[in-house]
């Protein structure tokens, strides 16, 4: 039987296309390095881009609510905590502590930190809905994160001795980590009980109040012209904006810790576009990596197909 925030029967009949809403969020979200590069050279911080990011999301998010606004996104006045807390911690304060984790040391150790986040999401999973983690599952977990060590480069740097990760770093690391774990966690819950659209609103516009009381998005907007414009706005739609609605949508079909495991695909897309457009060359230890978690998500997905009969997804 399914827990709480579980879905319902009906949603767990199309694992596939759950699987591919989730790779196609992960595809979207490793752009954001890419809109991140150009925007750190035109002189934005990490903060600003945060609170921009979150802005635009959330108007885009208003944009496609408004329509459909007294049906699409109301939710009781008792609802409004829990989405307090989903959009402030589940995604403002998750993004804070990954850029402590990008001040402090590489962005491959970062990287490789963030993506813990299957590890607690399978705890938490354990934990609030009993899910029982088989073999097929701790393979595909196992071979996720040693792809994601190779793919960033955290591998290579421990083993070489050139990687040193300060104990404040290694804790904003795992912190963003359990952080992104939990926006999964809140976001399994919410999308049952509010959908996906009143999900996406609520979490963004609390998370632009958050974030907007620490560093104002306006300011930036404001002295953006041209390029520059469009890359900010680019960075709320496209690794932001979409991806979190296919995210959303996508857990409507899958368990909370399937769709973690599933985004760890996203450092190796992000290391395929950068070699790509940045002309980023991927050795063979990051091109082993790639396999490594591509193997990892096809094995989950698979997998997902005959665990419909038996146990909630």
């Amino acid at each position: 039987m399914a827990g709480p925030g579980e879905p319902a029967v009906h949603d767990r009949e199309r694992p596939i296309a759950g699987a591919a809403l989730v790779l196609g969020a992960a595809s979207l979200w490793a752009t954001f390095g890419i809109f991140a590069k150009y925007l750190y050279e035109a002189g934005y911080q990490p903060l600003e881009l945060a609170s921009v990011r979150a802005l635009v999301g959330f108007a885009g998010a208003a944009l496609v609510a408004l329509p459909r606004m007294m049906r699409g996104v109301r939710v009781p006045r008792r609802s409004l905590p829990f989405l307090a807390a989903y959009g402030i911690i589940g995604f403002a304060l998750f993004s804070l502590l990954f850029l402590g984790a990008l001040e402090r040391t590489t962005v491959s150790i970062s990287v490789a930190l963030l993506y813990t986040a299957p590890v607690f999401v399978a705890l938490i999973s354990a934990v609030l809905w009993h899910e029982r983690f088989g073999r097929t599952r701790a393979l595909s977990l196992a071979l996720a994160l040693t792809g994601v060590m190779l793919v960033t480069g955290a591998a290579r740097g421990v083993a070489l001795g050139t990687a040193t990760v300060p104990v404040n770093a290694l804790l904003f690391g795992l912190g963003s980590g359990l952080g992104y774990a939990l926006y999964t966690v809140f976001s399994k819950v919410a999308t049952e009980r509010h959908g996906p659209l009143a999900s996406l609103f609520w979490s963004f516009g609390f998370a632009a109040i958050a974030l907007g009381a620490l560093a104002s998005p306006i300011a930036p907007l404001a002295r953006a012209s041209g390029t520059a414009l469009l890359l900010l706005l680019g960075l709320g739609i496209v690794p932001t904006l979409i991806p979190y609605a296919l995210y959303l949508a996508g857990l409507r079909h899958l368990r909370a810790s399937t769709a973690a495991m599933l985004a760890c695909i996203e450092p190796a897309i992000a290391a395929a576009y950068a070699a790509l457009l940045l002309g980023e060359r991927m050795d063979a230890l990051q091109v082993a990596g790639m396999l490594l978690v591509v193997a990892a998500a096809v094995l989950l997905a698979r997998a997902t197909r005959p665990a419909l009969t038996a146990e909630t997804l």
